[in-house]
């Protein structure tokens, strides 16, 4: 690999740097291949099935991995919802790879956190990646669930795909399911009174769109009232 410098006036610093910033992005693009290569050839889903199983767009994002411990930034991923998987496409080629589950500890897609969580059967919590929407002593989790539903009514297939999303709340190394505002509430007991104020002065609501934000901010308030006690 060569780099080359433009400029007799360049410093030999800088000519270091951008050596060793070429070596680095060089090696990180041959290990992450490695890595990605212990995989399978990523195949899509049915093209009859309207939307996509992706999260948010059916197109690659940047994004960053963790895979067997080491932390690689600004790769072309897409996460399967339907499947739970991360799927990588290799800068420059046209296919994608699906990565070992076993192998990803966290994966970012723009501003979104994703964390592989061990599930707890007795509490419903199932084993997966799940997106981080609050990270403090405290976490408010996200269980993204897309489920196929398929119609040959008529003798004509038609098929699309349901979300439906489940939260957690991980409070002390336990997993609580959150459906309602009382669900919620209830794990916060000594700070319920103060928590409902909150809620009302800032119009979170547990209708549909709104129960995402109602858990994340709610769980925060709780972790900066309880703060130093």
């Amino acid at each position: 690999m060569f780099v080359l410098i433009h400029g007799a006036r360049a410093q030999p610093t800088f000519v270091q740097q951008a050596q060793d910033q070429a070596i680095r992005t060089y090696e990180q693009r041959l290990s992450v291949q490695a890595h990605a290569n212990e995989g399978h050839l990523y195949v899509g889903h049915d093209p009859r099935l309207k939307i996509h199983p992706y999260f948010r767009t059916d197109s690659v994002q940047r994004g960053t991995v963790q895979l067997n411990g080491v932390r690689y930034r600004d790769l072309q991923l897409q996460y399967d919802v339907v499947r739970d998987q991360v799927v990588i496409q290799p800068t420059g080629s046209g296919y994608r790879l699906q990565v070992p589950m076993e192998k990803v500890g966290h994966f970012s897609l723009g501003n979104s956190q994703f964390t592989w969580i061990n599930g707890d059967s007795l509490a419903g919590v199932r084993t997966g990646f799940y997106e981080v929407i609050y990270n403090g002593r405290v976490k408010a989790l996200v269980k993204r669930i897309k489920t196929i539903q398929e119609d040959l009514y008529d003798g004509s297939y038609k098929g699309t795909y349901l979300i439906k999303d489940r939260f957690i709340v991980q409070k002390q190394n336990a997993f609580f399911e959150v459906k309602t505002k009382r669900s919620l509430l209830k794990l916060f007991p000594d700070q319920a009174r103060e928590l409902r104020r909150f809620m009302r002065k800032n119009n979170l609501r547990f209708k549909d769109e709104g129960r995402e934000q109602a858990i994340a901010r709610t769980t925060q308030r709780y972790d900066e009232l309880t703060r130093g006690l």
